[in-house]
């Protein structure tokens, strides 16, 4: 087991490294879209919609082809046909994204309208729907990487599109003056490149094959998938569209930004660790420890998901002033502490929900997913009223917390594994008080405020050793990784050895 850990923390690694690229490149961005010399304050809640829409539409255009096509490359039955199979659902992405941008493109006119009451952003929406439909060929490309544990030609590929987009969004913008136009060309050009760039590898990895029973059964097993994936996507979005109909473009601005600093966890940690663990876990089915596997990927991935929510919460004030150039988004450092906890729950939830995978219960996951999402409107129509964008920020916390709690009792009625939730339950009561903790240091001058926000994010690990969270083994694994890696004359030798990583089978 310890040979597939260490693979999983290799590959987790690679991909975060290239998630982190992927919100760095935000973050640049962040001053320039809160500078009102190119952008007011609405013009960067109308980036927010834009963005969540175009999230929405990615789930119409996948259509769970991934999620289907992820499940029947590793299945005993057709491993020795995964070229054919990765052929007929290449075709069946290209076909999908192709007549939804027929269908879709000649009504930007009136999308516009629905999302900003005018027809100004038409233009900007064509080019989001062109760049979304590119991009869903291009993360079907992304999975078989993911399924060839293929993470370093994932990453600098990934990171090569990143620097096309960056440079071609800052030259349209401070060059060529074409406000948010300007972001989704970047963005078209970027998602061809892309897709250039794997030409080869895309080809290669192809074999003439279709055949209609295997894709009806892969669509009837993807359909529940698509119905959760697109309520999976709502329910991280609904909170912008309530605000935006029944607050104000400004809050959904404070809100967006608030999103994008706590959403630097999701996206480098979480998200990271999906892209690592998937294969693996699927490899491991009828592996005899495969359920300790399970169990200790969730508590380290819990843990470590718990340190950067305290870390990103008790400096979130110092962040957002930072890259922000307008005090007028300062009432997002508040938000920031609440949005991070939920993201706790959303690593529990990935880990968890493939006990529903693995027993093919696509059904219940999309019921479950549905039901959250009416849980967070409803959340949202009742606190936002209340408490604007904190009411929004609840409300995104507590639906969190349904949709993990449901696919964890539902994962284990249908395959049960021994999840350490004692444990789990400590870590996010202590990380809970450690990252409300902002709230009350932020009141504090710099000179105080900076040396004991160090203090808490040093003394949160180490407040959970009086709780008996780390077993001894873990303790020992800890010390030798320290002294392993303090000694930086090794460093060389030691990041050598990470190519020498196996995983088991």
């Amino acid at each position: 087991m310890i040979g597939s850990i260490k693979s999983t923390v290799k590959d987790t690694a690679i991909y975060g490294f290239g998630n982190m690229a992927v919100k760095l490149v935000g973050l640049v961005l962040i001053p320039i879209y809160t500078n009102k010399k190119f952008f007011s304050t609405e013009d960067f809640g109308v980036i927010g919609m834009l963005e969540i829409s175009g999230m929405v539409l990615l789930a119409f255009l996948s259509f769970s082809l991934q999620q289907s096509f992820t499940r029947w490359y590793w299945d005993k039955d057709h491993r020795d046909n995964q070229k054919g199979i990765f052929f007929m659902i290449l075709i069946s992405q290209l076909v999908v994204s192709l007549v939804l941008c027929i269908i879709l493109i000649p009504f930007s006119d009136s999308f516009s309208e629905i999302l900003f009451h005018s027809t100004d952003w038409a233009k900007a929406i064509v080019l989001l729907i062109i760049a979304s439909a590119v991009q869903s060929v291009n993360y079907l490309i992304s999975t078989l990487m993911r399924l060839q544990s293929r993470s370093s030609l994932y990453t600098v590929t990934n990171i090569v599109k990143l620097v096309v987009v960056l440079g071609l969004t800052l030259f349209f913008i401070l060059v060529r003056k074409m406000g948010i136009e300007g972001i989704y060309l970047a963005q078209v050009i970027g998602n061809v490149l892309f897709l250039l760039m794997l030409g080869g590898y895309t080809t290669n990895n192809c074999k003439l094959f279709f055949n209609w029973r295997v894709l009806r059964e892969m669509n009837v097993y993807g359909f529940p998938l698509f119905v959760g994936g697109l309520a999976a996507v709502l329910l991280n979005v609904i909170d912008r569209f309530s605000l935006n109909s029944m607050s104000a473009l400004t809050a959904v601005a404070l809100y967006t930004l608030a999103i994008k600093v706590s959403s630097v966890i999701k996206l480098v940690l979480v998200d990271s660790v999906k892209l690592a663990i998937l294969p693996a876990f699927l490899k491991k089915m009828d592996s005899p420890d495969n359920k300790r596997y399970y169990s200790k990927i969730l508590t380290y991935t819990s843990f470590v998901t718990m340190v950067a929510i305290v870390g990103a919460s008790l400096f979130s004030m110092e962040v957002i002033k930072l890259i922000s150039t307008s005090r007028d988004f300062w009432g997002a450092i508040a938000i920031v502490p609440v949005l991070c906890l939920a993201i706790f729950f959303t690593n529990l939830k990935e880990v968890t929900v493939y006990g529903l995978h693995i027993a093919k219960k696509s059904r219940t996951f999309g019921v479950i997913v549905v039901a959250s999402t009416i849980i967070n409107l409803i959340l949202n129509i009742i606190l936002i009223p209340l408490w604007n964008i904190m009411g929004a920020a609840v409300a995104t916390l507590l639906s969190q917390f349904a949709y993990w709690f449901g696919c964890y009792i539902f994962a284990q009625k249908a395959y049960y594994i021994p999840y350490e939730i004692k444990k789990l339950g400590i870590l996010f009561v202590i990380g809970t008080l450690f990252a409300l903790s902002s709230l009350v240091l932020n009141n504090l001058d710099l000179a105080l405020r900076l040396p004991l926000k160090f203090l808490f994010a040093f003394l949160f690990p180490v407040v959970l050793h009086f709780f008996k969270f780390y077993e001894p083994v873990e303790i020992d694994a800890i010390k030798g990784f320290a002294r392993k890696w303090s000694d930086l004359s090794m460093l060389k030798k030691n990041l050598m050895s990470l190519k020498e990583i196996k995983d088991e089978d």
